[in-house]
């Protein structure tokens, strides 16, 4: 496994919901974009989230994993692919 970066407070990150987050049933929803609002010094962050949702304009998760250590079903986190 490679060694994954840490975020940072304030780093841009993708947040990939699973099929049970509300986020999902907002609008289908297979990444959102999401802020770094607590990093624990390693792969663990708190996010505030932005759906497309004209509902709210954001909602936090906390406690979420980068894919590389979530378990199956579970929502995670990755950085932007660059493209």
């Amino acid at each position: 496994m490679d060694t994954v970066k840490s975020p940072t407070v304030g780093r841009i990150l993708h947040y990939f919901p699973n099929g049970a987050d509300p986020i999902t049933a907002a609008n289908n929803a297979q990444v959102v974009p999401a802020i770094v609002v607590q990093d624990f010094g390693n792969t663990i962050v708190n996010l505030s989230v932005f759906p497309m949702n004209p509902d709210a304009t954001n909602v936090l998760r906390y406690s979420v994993h980068h894919k590389s250590e979530a378990f199956e079903g579970q929502a995670y986190w990755d950085w932007p692919e660059i493209k």
